[in-house]
């Protein structure tokens, strides 16, 4: 499969926010709080210079019975495909591919601590 013309790495609803947290504790925090936010950041960069290079190859395509539960209610049931990527910390995040007129979008649907992760992608019985 070839490589898709990416238009962009995008934040959806319910990254965005994480995502302004640890910039303002990378910014505002101290100490251990401030280091490790420059850690996750780091560590987004890094994932989003891999999806620049190659969307498809970015994260590792998820199983649909191991989709989170709340993805339908948070973006709906036209999710094309779902991708995981690891962050710093043992953070994970979700993003999907979607493709628009000349290319394809990177959406980075969520951006989860482990403990959500392991508990909305069924791995986790609590």
């Amino acid at each position: 499969m070839a490589k898709p013309k990416l238009l962009g790495v995008d934040y959806a609803a319910e990254a965005a926010p994480v995502l302004e947290e640890w910039r303002r504790l990378a910014r505002e925090g101290g100490g251990k709080e401030k280091r490790l936010s420059k850690a996750k950041l780091k560590s987004l960069s890094t994932f989003e210079t891999r999806a620049w290079t190659n969307p498809l190859t970015a994260g590792e395509p998820v199983a649909k019975d191991r989709w989170p539960a709340v993805l339908v209610r948070d973006y709906g049931a036209d999710i094309p495909n779902l991708f995981r990527f690891e962050l710093a910390e043992r953070w994970r995040g979700y993003y999907s591919l979607v493709g628009e007129p000349g290319g394809a979008r990177v959406w980075v649907l969520y951006l989860w601590d482990h403990r959500t992760y392991s508990k909305q992608s069924g791995y986790s019985k609590k």
